[in-house]
């Protein structure tokens, strides 16, 4: 028993490395099963025992995906409003690194599903499983939460997650990622820095 589940990890972590390089060569758009199977390596009945068909196979990989991100983000997103007020933290918390890491690790994957030529809807499915996040830890913490009248409270949450998705999706988007380390010290910076004093023009 222990063997086949070995087995089966062993053919769905071929499946899904197909699946990495055909949306880099090809464009998820224009693979089929034979170019996955063929890629991988697998015959097509093998295919078909874990998955309906190509469409099939992204959902699954990114439902898997997802609720992996979902489980380490909600450790690390009630870390992260705790420095919001806690300004003399300088340094990354080691929660923050090891979700950082849980990324790095999964960049390969995570990469073709967020290039042009992967799932467009993806980002849209991070976004609100990042702002359903979000707005629950704020729920959490609402006693004890000051939001700026100058800013809508829908404005804030956007500016909130804006800062922490956009980051890690460019970051996952490069060819070559900076380290976990690295990543989460410029995230802490970032957070120091007001947006008027990230650029400034001399004439």
């Amino acid at each position: 028993m222990v063997k086949q589940d070995k087995r089966t990890v062993q053919t769905k972590n071929q499946i899904v490395d197909a699946l990495v390089q055909l949306i880099h060569s090809k464009g998820f758009n224009n693979i089929n099963v034979t170019d996955l199977t063929r890629t991988a390596g697998i015959g097509r009945g093998t295919f078909y025992i874990h998955y309906l068909d190509k469409f099939d196979l992204l959902n699954k990989v990114e439902a898997k995906l997802l609720g992996e991100i979902k489980e380490v983000l909600n450790n690390v997103i009630p870390e992260e409003l705790k420095t919001f007020t806690d300004r003399e933290e300088e340094v990354p918390s080691n929660l923050v690194i090891k979700t950082l890491d849980y990324f790095y690790k999964n960049s390969k994957l995570l990469s073709a599903l967020l290039s042009p030529s992967g799932d467009p809807y993806f980002i849209g499915k991070i976004k609100t499983m990042f702002k359903d996040l979000i707005m629950d830890s704020f729920s959490s913490v609402k006693d004890h939460t000051y939001f700026n009248p100058n800013v809508p409270k829908d404005y804030v949450m956007e500016i909130v997650l804006g800062y922490s998705m956009n980051i890690v999706v460019y970051w996952m988007s490069k060819d070559e990622p900076e380290s976990p380390q690295k990543i989460a010290e410029i995230i802490k910076a970032a957070q120091r820095i007001a947006p008027n004093d990230l650029i400034n023009i001399k004439g």
